[in-house]
């Protein structure tokens, strides 16, 4: 079934740049070569490499044991980083990396269209925005496509659009779109429910928390809606920028407070209830030497666990901030479009630099560095690679790559444990990989690959 939604949009005004490339509970107020950028051609996409010095281990942690919780079982990642505080912690899923089975009707990246959006799943069915600005849904066992919904602007000038996002919240999906609206559809045929259209595109992610949505548009207003209506509760409007990186970012909450990152490096902590500011905080950089990393967007997600809000930018700034007072607790100069990783008393991520950390989450002191491949060809230093994730699953640090590689590290070493080609990039085989991070769902993992195809994994 294909339903057609037509609703009124803004054309997209923000210059955008690819990342990577190509582009437990909290509650604080209750106790490469001589160039810097390099240009993928065949992905028409920037490299993201911001000017950081690589991270060095602490040596008076070379012996840290690395103690994990048992691994969950997810039965539903319903938005962007899992759950509304975006912890996603250690899960179950992909013990032996073999793909289980593909879905290929999406469209995917080119030179006129994005791919920006991770898919979300719960209630046995998987939810995909393409570059297209096109819905699925998909049956979680079988790959079987079960319902589309194309999204259209009335405006005849928006032929096209960047960016969205998806979250499931009970027998609803919700939609942002880059045509300036968010939609709630029915998630088992996929009819409109409600929607509500906004002044400017919607370029980031929906966090649903209780009857709340809270989402960003691409000139950085902050939008509190009803989840049963789609009625704007209240709104905010940080420092606009346009110079931004292609991604997905998405706002991180918990009952007490909730934290939006903006493109202009701002990252602003509210009141659920009425949007009162609680505290700012900036994530830009001095001292930067590259174009690429003067943009202070924010591409990540904010994570919040313990009292501690974790937000990071491409222009190199990893930081814990005290979640009651704004007080920065530690930071490290990281540069990263990927939301850290937090499990038990560690915090994984990867860089724009292709590193891979994993450091105390208290105190920031590093435990471990693994330098990935940064090249498909390290001899000349060429076809710069990018990481998506880390995602922890089943013991192992899972990322995607842009020369269409899954690889699984451990979390105790950061040593490479196993390491599948997904698709062939180059002159015989697509024009790139992955850039989006991998989830997890009912012990497989899923991953979206750039041109559309989506990848079931046990």
């Amino acid at each position: 079934m294909k339903t057609q939604l037509k609703l009124g949009a803004l054309t997209l005004s923000a210059l955008l740049l690819a990342s990577c490339s190509t582009i437990d509970n909290f509650n604080p107020f209750s106790g490469g070569g001589n160039d810097d950028v390099d240009t993928v051609d065949r992905a028409g996409r920037i490299a993201m490499v911001s000017a950081v010095t690589e991270l060095e281990p602490d040596p008076a942690l070379v012996a840290t044991a690395i103690i994990l919780p048992d691994a969950l079982r997810v039965d539903s990642w319903s938005q962007a980083g899992r759950v509304p505080s975006k912890v996603t912690g250690h899960v179950a899923g992909g013990t032996e990396l073999e793909v289980e089975w593909r879905w290929t009707r999406g469209e995917g990246a080119d030179r006129n269209h994005a791919l920006t959006v991770p898919p979300v799943a719960a209630n046995g069915r998987i939810f995909v925005l393409d570059s297209h600005q096109t819905v699925h849904a998909i049956d979680a066992e079988t790959g079987r496509s079960l319902w589309d919904v194309e999204l259209e602007s009335d405006h005849s000038r928006d032929s096209r659009a960047f960016g969205g996002g998806l979250a499931v919240a009970g027998d609803k999906l919700i939609v942002s779109s880059g045509f300036g609206f968010v939609a709630a559809l029915d998630a088992a045929t996929g009819s409109e429910i409600w929607h509500r259209a906004t002044e400017a595109p919607i370029t980031g992610s929906p966090s649903v928390l209780g009857d709340r949505i809270f989402i960003v548009s691409n000139n950085n207003e902050f939008f509190a809606m009803s989840l049963e209506t789609g009625e704007i509760q209240w709104t905010d409007q940080a420092i606009a920028e346009t110079a931004r990186v292609l991604s997905s970012p998405s706002p991180a909450a918990v009952d007490d407070v909730v934290v939006t990152p903006y493109s202009s490096g701002e990252v602003i902590a509210y009141l659920p209830a009425n949007g009162r500011r609680l505290w700012t905080d900036s994530l830009t950089r001095a001292g930067r030497f590259t174009p690429i990393s003067a943009i202070n967007d924010i591409a990540s997600r904010p994570v919040l666990n313990a009292g501690l809000v974790y937000a990071s930018s491409q222009s190199g700034v990893l930081a814990a901030i005290d979640g009651r007072s704004g007080t920065r607790v530690w930071e490290l100069p990281f540069g990263t479009t990927q939301a850290p990783v937090i499990s038990g008393e560690f915090l994984f991520a990867v860089g724009v630099n292709g590193q891979l950390i994993c450091v105390e989450a208290i105190t920031g002191r590093v435990v471990w560095t693994e330098q990935l491949p940064n090249f498909e060809d390290m001899e000349d230093r060429e076809d710069r690679i990018s990481y998506a994730g880390p995602l922890l699953a089943s013991n192992r640090l899972v990322t995607v790559s842009s020369d269409g590689r899954i690889s699984a590290y451990s979390p105790q070493t950061g040593e490479l444990i196993e390491e599948q080609q997904l698709i062939r990039v180059g002159r015989f085989g697509a024009d790139a990989g992955f850039f989006l991070e991998p989830i997890a769902y009912n012990d497989r993992i899923l991953v979206l690959a750039d041109d559309g195809t989506l990848f079931s994994i046990r």
